[in-house]
């Protein structure tokens, strides 16, 4: 992933969130978090996620030397992953794309009436001026470590829809995977009400919790969802918005329509893109925040039932 530029901070400053109908078309509950429960999915969850997962993924993956799209590298860390989302019950795993094996990890949902498929994903591609030595740990290990933390807790959950856990290969080539799966996904009228993106977003070397969501006009009450979440939660992240212009994932999806929204570290780390991308880099505590955001979301969008 490389940013491009900045834009101008958008003066936002969420407290309360109340009920709202998001452009997406389904009827939101309130954001602030329930009395803690025993029976409460959301707050199990929420304590389910591990920053010591995130870290060993992470650190797994950086030990393939290379994950260069195309190499030898990058097709067992692809295998790797499969496996690792293929071991978890209740997900449908497989690969798409004959070129970029793409890896779709499906939670289905229980409203069998239901035709809308929310996506969370991340690129498993990395790059370096030696393709060679590529460890990509920032850029963007973590990513997919937060998305697998996110498929091995929500997939113990119930929910009314459809959860595609995703993770797209060559990024780095223009987003020539996640472009081959939205144009299946518009070849075949599929519904993505939203996805997900997480990209360089596990880098807080001065634990500042500064975090950036990207979005527009879509996607901007999501954005307020997650401030919400952040405040009502006490999750002690700084947001800031649209301050990073990128390119990743998110813009196969926006482009083809689909509604679409990142989260970013306050910045690249100065090694990424480099041999020097390693797991010492990354704020496993930051990582595990910004998936704890994204779970809320999700969670919430897609109908979490009561356990």
């Amino acid at each position: 992933m490389r940013i491009d530029g900045t834009s101008s901070t958008y003066a936002i400053v969420l407290i309360l969130i109340g009920v709202f109908t998001i452009g997406i078309g389904l009827a939101m509950t309130s954001s602030d978090p329930p009395e803690e429960s025993a029976s409460d999915p959301r707050q199990t969850m929420l304590s389910e996620i591990s920053a010591s997962e995130i870290y060993q993924t992470t650190y797994d993956l950086q030990n393939f030397s290379t994950r260069y799209y195309p190499s030898p590298g990058n097709s067992q860390a692809g295998d790797y992953l499969f496996d690792r989302l293929d071991a978890m019950p209740g997900l449908e795993v497989e690969y798409q794309g004959d070129a970029h094996r793409n890896i779709i990890a499906t939670l289905p949902g229980k409203d069998g009436a239901s035709d809308r498929v929310f996506i969370v994903g991340a690129h498993y591609d990395s790059t370096s001026s030696d393709p060679a030595d590529s460890p990509g740990a920032t850029d963007n290990g973590c990513g997919d470590a937060i998305v697998l933390e996110l498929a091995r807790v929500m997939s113990r959950g119930t929910f009314n829809h459809t959860i595609i856990f995703a993770l797209w290969n060559a990024e780095e080539r223009e987003q020539e995977g996640s472009r081959d799966f939205v144009a299946y996904a518009a070849e075949n009228s599929m519904k993505i009400p939203l996805y997900f993106n997480y990209d360089s977003s596990g880098y807080d070397p001065d634990d500042e919790y500064v975090m950036d969501i990207i979005y527009d006009d879509e996607t901007e009450e999501i954005a307020e969802m997650l401030t919400g979440y952040n405040a009502g939660y006490d999750l002690g992240m700084n947001l800031e918005y649209n301050v990073h212009n990128c390119s990743s994932d998110h813009l196969a999806f926006i482009e083809e329509g689909y509604p679409a929204i990142t989260t970013h570290s306050q910045s690249h780390a100065p090694e990424a893109e480099s041999e020097r991308d390693t797991v010492d880099l990354i704020s496993p505590n930051y990582a595990k925040k910004n998936a704890q955001l994204g779970m809320l979301v999700l969670s919430e969008i897609a109908g979490i039932q009561p356990q």
